[in-house]
């Protein structure tokens, strides 16, 4: 098997393992354990041969789908309720959490390259009529979103961390934005964090997320935030 692939393109463990269920064109909720797991590894001696810095999380991460792989080779366990224990579960649940942020993260840096290539024409003076609207950055979105995420206690903050319940059910940005539609017919005008009330899984925060901002590209809402640190304001338009 052939692993002459740029090693410093991933910036850890998870990176690689997307990268390897993308080119397999594996479902992320049923990956093959034994197959990744020898590619990863035949990655890991790549690293090895090269003598590049091996990181303790790539180490980390050869060790759990050695691990994982070895419980499939077990009898299968029941959870309290009767339902069968998938080993592969957890990290399926990690690698999908991931996947997602990168989106957003390469969802954001393309609005900023969009930014950056506007060009802005001269003042333009109109009467004051008392409100100041300020435009709300990547990083305050971020934040915010952080801020969801830590008020939720979803924030998973180290790879040796305990996760927290995994969510079974699949939550659809489809879904979510008519969610949104309804509740902003209703509610023309929102806090940030109301929209995302209920969310009991980072999937679920991260899929509201990405509903609104597919709502402020399709030019039905917008983001305001009156000053600095001030929680984003969602309106209907």
């Amino acid at each position: 098997m052939n692993y002459e692939i740029k090693l410093e393109e991933f910036q850890g463990p998870f990176d690689l393992l997307l990268h390897l269920v993308n080119k397999n064109e594996i479902d992320i909720f049923d990956i093959p354990i034994a197959s990744i797991t020898s590619q990863y590894l035949g990655y890991i001696d790549k690293m090895k041969e090269k003598n590049l810095e091996l990181t303790s999380e790539f180490i980390l991460m050869a060790s759990r789908l050695i691990e994982i792989k070895s419980k499939m080779l077990l009898p299968v366990e029941e959870d309290d309720e009767g339902e069968e224990i998938d080993p592969r579960e957890e990290l399926a649940q990690r690698l999908y959490e991931y996947k997602i942020f990168k989106e957003i993260s390469a969802f954001m840096k393309e609005k900023e390259v969009m930014y950056m290539k506007t060009y802005f024409k001269d003042p333009e003076y109109i009467p004051f009529n008392g409100e100041v609207e300020t435009p709300v950055d990547v990083q305050e979105l971020l934040r915010s979103l952080r801020n969801v995420l830590a008020a939720n206690n979803l924030i998973l903050e180290g790879e040796d961390k305990d996760i927290h319940t995994i969510q079974k059910e699949v939550v659809r940005i489809e879904d979510k934005i008519r969610d949104l539609e309804v509740l902003l017919s209703e509610n023309p005008t929102i806090k940030f964090s109301m929209a995302f009330k209920g969310a009991k899984s980072v999937q679920a925060v991260v899929v509201t997320f990405l509903a609104l901002l597919q709502l402020v590209k399709n030019n039905m809402v917008k983001f305001r935030q009156d000053k600095n640190f001030d929680e984003i304001i969602i309106s209907r338009m």
